[in-house]
Formats: C-alpha cells, sequence, structure tokens
C-alpha cells in the first residue's frame, strides 16, 4: 500500500473585514495591522486618539488567521510561525498578497494622496516587510512596538523614499528597545530616512503614539 503525503499544494482564497472609521477622499490614507490575538474594533479604540485627530482616511483590517484565546475568545492573527524562517516568510508572504490587493482596492476607492501602513506588533513586523518591499504602494511606515523585518527584503535601498517612524516602549518587555535597534539599523545602513521615537510605554499602542501617528502621515 502506497504511503500517503506528508503533505500537498491546495488553493484557499482569503476572507476577512476591514473596519473603516473614516474616509476622506484625496487624503492620506493609514492602513492599520493589529497586533497577535487582537480584533479590529479593539485597535480601533487604540487608535482613536490619532484618528480623532483628522486629516487622513483610516483602515484596519482583521488578521487572515482565527487565534484562539481564553474563554472562548477568538482573537486574530496575520501569520503563523513554527520557529523556522523559511516558514515565517512563507506565511508572512500569504498575508502580504492579502494587503496589496487590499491597498490597490483602496487606492482605486479613495485616491488619496499618499499611503502609510501603520502596524503594531506582530503587525509591525509584516506591516514592515511589505512596505519596504513595495515601496511602489506604499509611502509611510509606522512601526510601534514591533521589530522592522528588512531580512526578507532583497533590496532595501529601493525603499530610500519610504518615510518610517519607529515607536519604542522604553518598558516593553516582548519586544526590547535592543531588538528594535537591530531591526531598526539595517534601514539606516541603506540609506532611509527613519524617525525613531521612544515612550514612556509597555508593549501597548499608546495616545501618544497614536497622536504622532497621525502627524507624521500629513
Amino acid at each position: 500500500m502506497p504511503a500517503v503525503p506528508s503533505d500537498f499544494t491546495t488553493t484557499a482564497k482569503l476572507h476577512t473585514s476591514v473596519r473603516v472609521p473614516v474616509e476622506r477622499r484625496g487624503a492620506p490614507l493609514v492602513i492599520a495591522l493589529h497586533g497577535k490575538g487582537m480584533r479590529a474594533k479593539g485597535f480601533e479604540r487604540w487608535l482613536k486618539p490619532g484618528i480623532d485627530a483628522g486629516g487622513a482616511s483610516w483602515w484596519v483590517p482583521r488578521g487572515i488567521f482565527p487565534y484562539e484565546l481564553e474563554n472562548r475568545r477568538i482573537g486574530y492573527a496575520w501569520y503563523v510561525w513554527d520557529g523556522t524562517q523559511e516558514a515565517l516568510k512563507a506565511s508572512m508572504d500569504e498575508a502580504r498578497e492579502y494587503l496589496v490587493g487590499l491597498t490597490e482596492a483602496a487606492v482605486r476607492r479613495l485616491r488619496p494622496s499618499s499611503v502609510t501602513l501603520l502596524g503594531f506588533s506582530q503587525g509591525g513586523y509584516l506591516g514592515s516587510y511589505l512596505a519596504l518591499s513595495r515601496p511602489d504602494l506604499y509611502q509611510g511606515l509606522v512601526c510601534s512596538c514591533g521589530r522592522p523585518k528588512a531580512e526578507f527584503v532583497a533590496d532595501l535601498a529601493a525603499a530610500k523614499d519610504l518615510r518610517v517612524l519607529i515607536q519604542v516602549g522604553e518598558h516593553d518587555r516582548a519586544v526590547s528597545p535592543e531588538l528594535m535597534e537591530k531591526g531598526t539599523r539595517p534601514l539606516l545602513d541603506a540609506g532611509l530616512t527613519v524617525d525613531v521615537r521612544t515612550y514612556d510605554a509597555a508593549h501597548k499602542l499608546t495616545a501618544e503614539m497614536a497622536r504622532d501617528a497621525a502627524e507624521f502621515v500629513r
């Protein structure tokens, strides 16, 4: 009897949702990616001080993978990781394809003056990979409490015109300031303009961070 294959290739259509707290045709657009296990609605509450600052459109997509939490609650994640960089990149590439399509749809709908990708924690890892690898789509990157994933990008110099804001929580135990510095160094070495700001914060996007992000995209 032949052995059953241990793996195989199939296809799946990714289906998720996007919260749209505000749209302004022709204004700067922020696409904001939440962290692992979060929900778009909860992340929108964190972003509210920046959203209320006005001047930009905001789209807050939900992660593409359900993520089981305690008490039968479901959050969402942007990628899965089994401990290997190869699997991590493959999972990130799946989310990357979805977000490219989402961005292109937003651009067709809103004709924004610029597009900034904001990512918190896991969203910062993925958002940095996406924005650095597709500078034709994004003019700005805000990486909040998530290390820039520069090692997955073959040509960082191609993103030299991308404006980057790195937000570091001084008391962040999940992504330490030292780890953030390690992820930021390749961007600086490639000639990108990077604004690094440190906040009196743990692993959370604070109201001050949200307002700074809103100011950054103008």
